[in-house]
């Protein structure tokens, strides 16, 4: 069984098209599990016309940011295999079965992905590409984060050894640096989903703002701090 979490705020304009690329893709007994971080517009309006049953609302009224509100859809959800999805992106047709593949021989997967405008005109073919991307290594990963969040699958024996996201560090970046440290990362280099950057995105990767080197190099070092901590102490018991 496959469970999508997808993380919502404000995501009326998109959402709808997002839902409309991933419900064909998943078989009668997958789920959607969709964590709403107190939306005041017509997000869950749309997503409530799709009438699919394998959709689920968490609807909540304290806003606690989208690494929280994927945790929220994650504690939620009941599959073997969690695929991570924004609210404003569209899945590509063959992006399932490609991830499916990859996830039996890996725990952690990634994949490229194409960069789009607010309309899904292409601005860049390839997100490795534009980032110039050359490895996946742990090292490269702590240096330059060079995966979008929204292309990720777990399975969720490990996700959950991984569990709670620490504060302050992004859910992707703890998930991909982890799993490269761990060896267990698997990049596809087909670009799977259509990336779309706009001005209202609520993760900074999706916008053209840029973050100061301060701030990158506090969370760094709390990423270095958490894993330090998650594995002396977290881990050892999830894994017993």
């Amino acid at each position: 069984m496959r469970s999508v979490v997808l993380a919502t705020c404000q995501g009326e304009p998109f959402i709808g098209e997002q839902l409309d690329s991933i419900l064909p893709q998943l078989a009668p007994g997958d789920e959607i599990v969709i964590a709403d971080d107190a939306s005041s517009d017509g997000t869950l309006d749309v997503v409530a016309r799709r009438a699919d049953p394998r959709i689920r609302v968490l609807e909540h009224d304290t806003r606690v940011g989208y690494v929280a509100n994927f945790q929220r859809a994650i504690d939620a959800s009941r599959g073997d295999s969690i695929y991570f999805s924004d609210q404003d992106d569209v899945w590509l047709p063959n992006k399932v079965p490609a991830m499916d593949a990859a996830l039996r021989t890996h725990c952690c997967v990634a994949s490229d992905a194409t960069v789009v405008d607010d309309r899904l005109q292409t601005l860049h073919r390839s997100y490795f590409e534009w980032r110039g991307t050359r490895d996946f290594s742990r090292l490269s990963i702590y240096l330059k984060p060079p995966i979008v969040g929204a292309t990720l699958a777990c399975r969720r024996e490990y996700l959950q050894t991984l569990l709670p996201f620490p504060t302050g560090v992004p859910h992707d970046f703890w998930l991909t640096f982890n799993a490269a440290h761990d060896g267990t990362l698997s990049v596809l280099r087909t670009p799977l989903i259509l990336y779309r950057r706009h001005a209202n995105a609520h993760s900074v990767s999706g916008t053209s703002r840029r973050r100061g080197i301060g701030t990158i190099a506090v969370e760094r070092a709390r990423l270095l701090g958490a894993m330090l901590r998650h594995r002396l102490i977290q881990r050892p018991q999830a894994l017993s």
